[in-house]
C-alpha cells in the first residue's frame, strides 16, 4: 500500500530589499512594482525629479553661456545654479539606472559610490572655475590704465579745481612682495617722479601713509630725460599692515596695495601714473619683476587706482573750512594667488586618512553577539575613539587659524565642521547600537545603511560647503 504524496508547500515569497542567494539571479518580484508600495512611489518620484533638474540644468546652462563676463572677472558669475542643477540631475538619473529603491545591497552600494563619485566632481570643477578666475575687482577705489583715463577720472572727481592742480608722474617696480604674517606684508623695489623746472624741491618725493613702522626710501638716482625733465628714483623697503581675507584659503587671492601721496600734504598736487614709462598696460605683470620673490604666492596683475580719502583735519598745512577738498589718492595694485596646491593636497590626504579610519570603524559596530568577542566592541570604546579623532581635527583646525588670523572660517575649516557632523552622527550611531533601543534602519543587514551613507554624506557636506564658500 502507497503512501499518497504530501503536496509540499510553495516557499515564502522573498521580502522585498533582501539579496538573492550566491550564484542564484536576483529574484524578478523583488523589482517588481507589486514587491512593495514605497519602492513604486520613491522611483515614480525620482523620475519627476529627474525632468525637474534635466530642465533646471539646461535652464541655467543657457543662461550661463549667454551672460557675458563680468567686469573685473575672467569667468562668468553663475555657475553655482548650474553646478548644483547639475548634480541634482546626476543623481536623478544615477537613481534612475541603478534602482536603490529595491534595497538590494549590490544597488544600494552602487549608488552610494556613484553619488560620492558625483559629489567629488562637482568639487573638483568649482576648484578649476575658481582658481582660473584671474579677478581684478579686487583693486582698490577707480582702476586707470591710460593717461586719459586718469584726467577723466581725476576731472570728474575735483571738478571745476581740477585745472590748478600740478599733476606729479610717479612710477613703480616691484621686486619682492613677502607676507610676514596674516595682516602684514613686505614689499621692496623702486619708486621714480618726474618734474619740470617748477617743481620745488619741497614738493619733490613720494610717502607710503600705511607703512606703520616706517620705510627705507634710498635715492639711487637722478638725471636729466629727452624731453628736459628731471627724473629722480629711490629705493624703498616697506612692510605694509591691510586687511585680508582669507575666507577662500587656500583658494584665496590678495590685493597687496601700495598708497602713496605728495610730499607736500593737502596742496594742490596730485600724483598721476607714469604710463609713458611702461610698455601699453594690461592688467598682467606690467612693472614687476620678471624674478620677483613671493613665497607661496603667484602675481598674476597690476594696476593703478585712485581712491579718495575724507580727512577730519588739514595736518596744520591750512585752517580748517567746512569745503575742505578731499585729493584722490594714488594706489599701486598687485593681485596675488595663493599656490594652493601644497596646503591643499596636505589637507585633503589628512582628511581622507581620517575618513577612511572612521569608515572602518563602521565594520566593527554590530549588535551581533558572535562577532562581538572578535572585534571588542563596546560603547566606551566608541567614545574613546571618536574623543581621539576629534582632537587631531581640532588641532589641524587651530593650525589653519594661525596662518588665517582673526579672520572668519576659511574654506578648509569647512572640511573640519564636516568631519565633526560625520565623527558625531559615527559615535551616536555606536550609543544606539551599544544599547538596547531597537531602530529598524540600523538594524537592516547589520548596521548596512550608515556604512552606506557614510561616503555620500561626507562628500556631500563638503560640495555644500564649497558652493557656500566660493559662491558669495
Amino acid at each position: 500500500m502507497t503512501n499518497p504524496e504530501v503536496p509540499v508547500p510553495p516557499p515564502p515569497p522573498e521580502e522585498p530589499g533582501t539579496d538573492p542567494a550566491p550564484g542564484q539571479p536576483e529574484p524578478v518580484a523583488s523589482e517588481a512594482p507589486a514587491t512593495g508600495r514605497w519602492p513604486h512611489l520613491l522611483e515614480r518620484a525620482n523620475w519627476v525629479a529627474l525632468g525637474l533638474t534635466a530642465a533646471a540644468t539646461v535652464l541655467f546652462a543657457v543662461r550661463y553661456f549667454a551672460d557675458k563676463v563680468d567686469t573685473g572677472h575672467t569667468q562668468r558669475d553663475g555657475w553655482a545654479p548650474l553646478m548644483i542643477s547639475g548634480v541634482l540631475f546626476a543623481l536623478s538619473l544615477s537613481a534612475a539606472l541603478l534602482r536603490p529603491f529595491l534595497l538590494t545591497t549590490k544597488r544600494c552600494a552602487l549608488m552610494a559610490t556613484a553619488a560620492t563619485v558625483i559629489f567629488a566632481v562637482g568639487i573638483v570643477t568649482i576648484w578649476q572655475i575658481v582658481a582660473h578666475d584671474m579677478e581684478t575687482s579686487t583693486m582698490v577705489g577707480k582702476p586707470v590704465n591710460s593717461l586719459a583715463a586718469t584726467d577723466k577720472h581725476l576731472e570728474q572727481t575735483l571738478g571745476k579745481a581740477y585745472p590748478k592742480f600740478r599733476k606729479i608722474p610717479t612710477g613703480l617696480f616691484i621686486q619682492g612682495a613677502k607676507f610676514s604674517s596674516p595682516e602684514e606684508v613686505e614689499v621692496n623695489g623702486y619708486v621714480w617722479q618726474r618734474y619740470t623746472d617748477d617743481v620745488p624741491e619741497t614738493s619733490r618725493g613720494v610717502t607710503f601713509p600705511e607703512a606703520p613702522d616706517g620705510y627705507d626710501l634710498e635715492q639711487v638716482y637722478k638725471a636729466k630725460t629727452t624731453d628736459g625733465l628731471t627724473v629722480q628714483g629711490w629705493h624703498f623697503n616697506l612692510t605694509l599692515r591691510q586687511k585680508f581675507e582669507y575666507e577662500r584659503y587656500p583658494l584665496d587671492k590678495q590685493n597687496i596695495w601700495l598708497r602713496m601721496m605728495t610730499v607736500s600734504a593737502f596742496e594742490n598736487e596730485v600724483l598721476v601714473p607714469d604710463f609713458s614709462s611702461y610698455p601699453p598696460w594690461r592688467y598682467d605683470n606690467v612693472g614687476l619683476d620678471q624674478d620677483i620673490v613671493s613665497a607661496g604666492w603667484s602675481p598674476y596683475y597690476t594696476g593703478y587706482s585712485y581712491l579718495g580719502h575724507k580727512y577730519t583735519a588739514t595736518m596744520g598745512v591750512t585752517p580748517f573750512a567746512s569745503n575742505f577738498l578731499t585729493v584722490p589718492e594714488l594706489y599701486f595694485n598687485i593681485g596675488v594667488a595663493r599656490k594652493y596646491a601644497g596646503p591643499l593636497t596636505g589637507k585633503l590626504l589628512q582628511s581622507f586618512f581620517i575618513a577612511a579610519i572612521m569608515f572602518l570603524a563602521l565594520f566593527v559596530y554590530t549588535k551581533d553577539d558572535k562577532k562581538n568577542p572578535r572585534f571588542g566592541f563596546s560603547t566606551w570604546t566608541a567614545i574613546s575613539f571618536a574623543v581621539s579623532l576629534l582632537l587631531v581635527v581640532v588641532v589641524d583646525q587651530t593650525q589653519i587659524r594661525e596662518i588665517a588670523g582673526d579672520t572668519s572660517l576659511t574654506y578648509l575649516e569647512f572640511f573640519a565642521i564636516a568631519q565633526y557632523v560625520v565623527i558625531m552622527g559615527i559615535f551616536a550611531n555606536a550609543i544606539i547600537i551599544g544599547s538596547e533601543a531597537e531602530v529598524k534602519a540600523l538594524e537592516w543587514r547589520d548596521n548596512l545603511l550608515p556604512t552606506l551613507l557614510y561616503w555620500p554624506v561626507l562628500i556631500g557636506l563638503f560640495f555644500a560647503f564649497t558652493v557656500f564658500v566660493f559662491a558669495k
